[in-house]
C-alpha cells in the first residue's frame, strides 16, 4: 500500500513539472528577448587623423588640412541588431565616412573627396531599464576607402582606392519615444588599418616627403572618435 502511495506522489510530481515546463520555457524565451530585433539609421560627426593622408593633402591641396592635426567629417550609419542571449545582441552595421577638402598648388586649385565604407560585425552587451537600453561593444569589418582629386578648371580627375581591416568600440542609449521607437545616441572609437591608395591599374598615389625628398605611398589608416544621433525601432 505504501509502495503504491509513493508511486502516485511521485507521478503527480512529475506531471507538475510537466505542466510547468511550457511555463519556464516561454519565461525564458521572454526574457532573451526581451529587447526584440531593431533597425537604426543615424547621423554624427567624426574627429579622426590621418597622418600620410593629411601629409598628401598638404602637398596637393595646401592649407586644406595641417599635418599631424585631427579634423572632422560626416558618417552616416545603418544598422539591424538581434538578440543572442537576455543581455547581449549582435549585429550587421553600414558606416560611411566622408570629407571634402580644396586647396591651391603650384597646378591651380584642387578639390579632393575621400570616404571610408565601414561594413561590420557587432557584439554588444545590453543592459536594459525602465524606458531604455543601455549597451557597451564594438565591431570588426573589412573595410573599403577611396579618394578622388579634380580639378574644376580641368576635366582631369583621377580615382584611387584601397582596404583592410577596420576595428571599433562603441557605448550608445537608446532611449524611449514611443511603443517601439527610440532614439540614441552613440560615442565610438575607432581605427582603420589600409593598404596604400592605388587606380584600378595599380598606380600608387604618392606626395613628396619634405624632409628627404623622396616620394612616399598614401595610405587611409584613421583613428579617432566620432558621436552619432539617430533612431531605432524595436519589432
Amino acid at each position: 500500500m505504501k509502495k503504491r502511495d509513493g508511486e502516485s506522489t511521485l507521478r503527480r510530481v512529475v506531471v507538475m513539472n510537466l505542466r510547468l515546463l511550457p511555463m519556464i520555457v516561454v519565461i525564458v524565451f521572454e526574457n532573451a528577448n526581451a529587447q526584440g530585433f531593431s533597425t537604426n539609421a543615424g547621423i554624427g560627426l567624426e574627429y579622426f587623423t590621418t597622418p600620410s593622408l593629411s601629409q598628401y593633402l598638404n602637398y596637393a591641396a595646401p592649407g586644406s588640412i595641417t599635418p599631424g592635426t585631427y579634423t572632422t567629417g560626416v558618417q552616416f550609419v545603418l544598422g539591424g541588431e538581434y538578440p543572442i542571449l537576455s543581455n547581449w545582441s549582435m549585429g550587421l552595421e553600414y558606416g560611411y565616412i566622408i570629407k571634402t577638402v580644396s586647396g591651391n598648388n603650384s597646378i591651380g586649385s584642387q578639390q579632393i573627396d575621400f570616404s571610408y565604407s565601414l561594413p561590420s560585425i557587432t557584439l554588444r552587451r545590453v543592459i536594459a531599464g525602465y524606458g531604455y537600453y543601455l549597451k557597451f561593444g564594438g565591431g570588426v569589418g573589412y573595410h573599403f576607402e577611396s579618394l578622388s582629386a579634380s580639378s574644376p578648371y580641368s576635366n582631369l580627375s583621377a580615382n584611387y582606392s584601397t582596404h583592410g581591416l577596420g576595428l571599433k568600440v562603441d557605448a550608445s542609449l537608446d532611449t524611449k519615444l514611443g511603443d517601439n521607437l527610440y532614439a540614441r545616441v552613440d560615442a565610438e572609437a575607432h581605427a582603420e588599418f589600409t593598404g596604400h591608395l592605388k587606380t584600378s591599374n595599380g598606380t600608387e598615389l604618392t606626395y613628396i616627403d619634405y624632409n628627404s625628398g623622396q616620394p612616399r605611398p598614401v595610405d587611409m589608416y584613421l583613428s579617432g572618435v566620432g558621436i552619432i544621433f539617430g533612431l531605432v525601432y524595436y519589432f
